[in-house]
């Protein structure tokens, strides 16, 4: 399976900690795409660790890869790290 980028600003994502794990991951709205080195920006919306909404790591932000630019992105088996939502 080849990932192709469908992220873009505005956008609405979950991004995974952990290929493969649902229970630890970040929601945001992308505020900006940054193809020189393959990654995107989100403004913290939920963290969650766990299963459990995670209230005390507090970060206005992150940085997660594009789809399609990370380690074994491409391989037939891989899971999609980053769920466009809106």
């Amino acid at each position: 399976m080849k990932y192709e980028n469908t992220v873009k600003i505005g956008d609405v994502v979950k991004s995974l900690d952990f290929v493969g794990h649902n229970n630890c991951y970040y929601v945001g709205i992308v505020t900006a795409i940054h193809q020189n080195d393959g990654t995107f920006r989100a403004d913290t919306i939920k963290r969650v660790w766990m299963g459990q909404i995670d209230t005390d790591f507090v970060s206005n932000s992150f940085v997660a890869p594009l789809p399609g630019n990370f380690l074994l992105d491409d391989e037939p088996t891989a899971h999609p790290r980053i769920q466009v939502l809106t």
